[in-house]
């Protein structure tokens, strides 16, 4: 029997997308693929109940943005120091986009400067690599990473304890 692997069928859809996409297009589909597995980690490692869905969903939710959900599974160790500055990096790539209206790619100087902050993760007999391919590598490397986090987290799941029955 085969067993279900919807992170494959998830990553299949994403990169279907994000090769289609403008350099802005596959910015922000990106950062919003990274912040909706962000909300799945940390609800899957929260108490499962209302309060915690309620810090994460819904309107002015406390843990309802990309930079509070990065800081928030830094803190609770659900990322590793290398996934933590390259989600930081990224969001800060995609705030340049997400903010400015005029024309912005991959070569414009103030992406150029963020890219910049981006450890390269493709294949060393690459020299001449683009911002876009730069780009294009960490953002699957954290996918592939987080992905399957998920996974993980579930097995160390917070639970409610009855602290009365401490001593």
């Amino acid at each position: 029997m085969k067993e279900n692997r919807p992170e494959i069928i998830d990553l299949s859809k994403f990169l279907n997308l994000f090769n289609e996409e403008s350099d802005r297009g596959a910015t922000l589909i990106a950062a919003s693929f990274l912040d909706d597995s962000l909300k799945e980690i940390i609800s899957a490692f929260l108490i499962d109940n209302k309060s915690s869905k309620e810090l994460i969903e819904g309107f002015n939710a406390p843990i309802g943005s990309f930079s509070s959900r990065i800081k928030l599974a830094n803190s609770l160790g659900l990322l590793i120091e290398d996934e933590f500055h390259l989600l930081n990096s990224l969001r800060k790539i995609r705030n340049e986009f997400g903010h400015e209206w005029g024309k912005l790619t991959f070569g414009s100087p103030s992406i150029n400067s963020k890219v910049k902050n981006l450890q390269w993760y493709g294949p060393e007999d690459i020299k001449n690599r683009t911002n876009k391919e730069i780009f294009n590598f960490a953002v699957i490397k954290l996918l592939t990473n987080l992905l399957w986090r998920k996974r993980l987290v579930i097995k160390e799941r917070l639970v409610k304890k009855n602290w009365l029955d401490y001593k």
